[in-house]
């Protein structure tokens, strides 16, 4: 796997967390990613995959919750 296709959650714009939380290795957060959000994966600072994308975490109330907070399906 390339190491530009890989990356830790803390340092990918996939990343939410709550908006007062630190960009930490074991601050908690929900995954984003489009393709991953059905799974609602909460993940830590210290997680990381190859769907990572460089940029700074996306910040949101809920974000820390277990298990994470869902919008009801319609």
């Amino acid at each position: 796997m390339a190491k530009d296709t890989w990356g830790l959650c803390k340092d990918c714009k996939w990343w939410q967390i709550e908006p007062k939380a630190a960009v930490e290795n074991l601050t908690l957060g929900l995954c984003i990613d489009e393709k991953l959000q059905p799974f609602l994966l909460r993940v830590s600072g210290n997680s990381g995959c190859n769907r990572f994308m460089a940029g700074a975490p996306a910040r949101a109330e809920g974000s820390g919750a277990a298990p994470p907070t869902a919008e009801p399906t319609r």
